[in-house]
């Protein structure tokens, strides 16, 4: 058998819950870690939720900006614009 150590608001609160179901606090104690431990089971890694087929993946290459890429896009839009149109 193993020991856990708690603070005192904790343990008082798995007291209370043990004498609102008239079980013992060790059970209690049980019952609330095992459910916690239940929940975080049951969630899912959002990348493991959909199938990405190694075709995809193999598309995964990254994409690198052009050297002489501005970081103002309206002003290269405008720009591109004024040549099309002018």
């Amino acid at each position: 058998m193993n020991t856990i150590a708690l603070d005192n608001k904790t343990y008082k609160n798995i007291e209370w819950y043990a004498r609102q179901n008239n079980i013992s606090v060790t059970e209690a104690a049980i019952s609330v870690l095992n459910s916690f431990l239940d929940k975080i089971k049951s969630k899912e890694h959002p990348k493991n939720k959909f199938y990405i087929s190694p075709e995809v993946k193999a598309l995964e290459v990254g994409f690198k900006c052009p050297e002489g890429l501005s970081e103002d896009y309206k002003e290269e839009k405008a720009d591109a614009l004024m040549e099309k149109y002018l």
